[in-house]
């Protein structure tokens, strides 16, 4: 059977701790409304404080957006961040080439993204953790969004684990 849907509160609550009690060995990463509103070049002072925190625990952490190049390089750079844009998401085969380049199992990594039908159903299809956080900027379009989400949200969080 598939993994279940981890639901968090917000992306602060995946420490290392917590991520290593569910066998997480490395985190895969949304950009956009996950770690940053969009458009937003830098992350603020709580996201890097997880950030920084993930890395002095030696968890690697690498960006999967569906944002183009541009926008994934002007964000992650300054932090030093891996990533891979463009990635195509719900499809898994740029999920599959983060894991390659990090050189981890999907067994062992989890990626943590807003969107259910985007980053959990990647998640999925690649054999990872779905970790599903509450977007950074909420809106009409959130609203709309998370309640036609919701009744896959809870079915997927009904799945046991094999």
């Amino acid at each position: 059977m598939r993994k279940p849907l981890i639901i968090a509160g917000d992306i602060s609550e995946l420490t290392p701790a917590w991520l290593h009690g569910r066998g997480i060995s490395a985190v895969l990463c949304d950009l956009d409304n996950t770690l940053a509103g969009y458009g937003q070049m830098t992350p603020d002072e709580s996201i890097r404080q997880w950030l920084e925190s993930l890395k002095n625990a030696g968890i690697p952490i690498l960006i999967v957006s569906n944002a183009g190049t541009a926008r994934v390089d002007a964000f992650c750079r300054p932090l030093g961040l891996p990533y891979v844009a463009s990635a195509g998401k719900p499809g898994a085969r740029k999920l599959l080439e983060a894991l390659n380049r990090l050189n981890v199992g999907a067994g062992q990594t989890a990626l943590a993204g807003d969107q259910f039908f985007t980053d959990v159903l990647a998640a999925r299809r690649a054999g990872t953790q779905a970790i599903l956080v509450p977007p950074r900027v909420k809106g009409f379009l959130f609203t709309l969004r998370r309640w036609l989400e919701k009744p896959f949200i809870q079915a997927a969080s009904r799945d046991k684990k094999s």
